[in-house]
């Protein structure tokens, strides 16, 4: 059942992107060059999506997310020219606000990976009793530590 709700609501963006081309292409506005770029881009968009679900992965997926995303970004413009007065001059207070988030979350995340790229250099030693013990899989026994031989047990006879 919701496999068909979504390909029933699917088809029906579908015919309502044509007809809004269609309608542009009617009324002259396709001579607009930045709107024959957007056009140009949700078909790739679009065939990015299509190849996606041909090769079996999931159109909710990482790849897929980034071509969603780039499509809300390519409605933007549009969301921008088709807005009244009423709404149009709180689109740069949106600008900013998203470049604010955009900021804050890289700065989140680049802190995250300084942490984890210190935590990963750190050798790990745990205590038993008196003595720390170095996991056998730790950097002491890697090739640039210095022991540039070691050599291995003899055979078993």
């Amino acid at each position: 059942m919701v496999g068909r709700s979504v390909l029933v609501l699917g088809a029906l963006l579908g015919v309502f992107h044509l007809w809004l081309l269609g309608n542009q292409a009617w009324s002259g506005q396709l001579s607009e060059p930045d709107l024959v770029l957007r056009w140009a881009a949700a078909v790739a968009l679009a065939g990015g999506l299509v190849s996606l679900r041909r090769r079996g992965e999931s159109l909710v997926g990482r790849k897929a997310v980034v071509i969603w995303l780039l499509a809300a970004l390519l409605h933007g413009p549009a969301l921008g020219n088709d807005l009244d007065g009423f709404a149009t001059p709180s689109l740069p207070e949106a600008v900013a606000t998203l470049g604010q988030v955009v900021a804050s979350v890289s700065a989140l995340a680049l802190t995250l990976l300084v942490l984890a790229s210190l935590h990963l250099r750190r050798p790990s030693t745990r205590r038993v009793g008196p003595v720390a013990v170095t996991p056998c899989g730790s950097r002491l026994l890697d090739a640039g530590s210095g022991l540039g031989f070691l050599p291995r047990p003899p055979p078993r006879s």
